[in-house]
């Protein structure tokens, strides 16, 4: 299927986009009739969409020099989290996972009710334990030494009294369950390590 969109066409578009906005729909149902008229998916309509408005906004005059009629729209201001919110919230998911409290039930509890404000903190979280472990680990590091019971995500395990008897029974465990040669092997390894 050709790509190209006529000038006509992003008319069309941008003219059902402010449709949509005037009688209170969504951005999708805009996309849709225009999917529908120019047989395109609904999400080549969407992309396309956001990459003209994109344009316009780096150039201004071009909407206006093509006919195409743009909708005033605001967003509300982007919040972001101190680093003490961040602190207070991943605290909070591993203290109450350390006791059964499931991460979607912490959330709820922070958010009062707020649907967008668990949305926001949920997807925080997730962000941090994916991409900045080190400063998840800093914060367990920070638990461990006030002596605080938490969960640990990566290993998948409660950490309690600083996490060192975990971590000898951890160790323990995982040297017997290994057979009489990944024993050796694993000692050598350790003396290779340490020598």
């Amino acid at each position: 299927m050709e790509n190209n969109w006529s000038i006509e066409q992003t008319k069309q578009l941008f003219s059902l986009v402010k449709t949509a906005h005037e009688s209170g729909k969504g951005l999708v149902w805009a996309f849709s009739k225009m999917s529908e008229r120019a047989g395109r998916s609904v999400n080549s309509v969407r992309n396309y969409y956001y990459s003209q408005l994109k344009m316009f906004g780096l150039v201004p005059r071009l909407a206006a020099d093509l006919g195409v009629e743009l909708i005033e729209t605001s967003r509300p201001d982007f919040e972001l989290f101190t680093p003490d919110e961040i602190r207070n919230l991943i605290e909070t998911i591993l203290c109450g996972k350390a006791d059964g409290v499931s991460v979607r039930s912490s959330i709820a509890r922070m958010a009062g009710g707020d649907a967008k404000k668990a949305l926001r903190l949920q997807n925080k979280y997730r962000s941090m334990i994916t991409h900045h472990r080190d400063r998840v680990n800093e914060i367990m590091s920070s638990l461990s030494n006030r002596g605080v019971k938490y969960y640990n995500p990566y290993s998948k395990s409660v950490v309690k009294d600083g996490g060192a008897a975990d971590n000898y029974r951890k160790l323990s465990e995982y040297i017997s369950s290994l057979d009489a040669t990944e024993v050796d092997n694993f000692f050598n390894l350790l003396k290779k390590l340490f020598a």
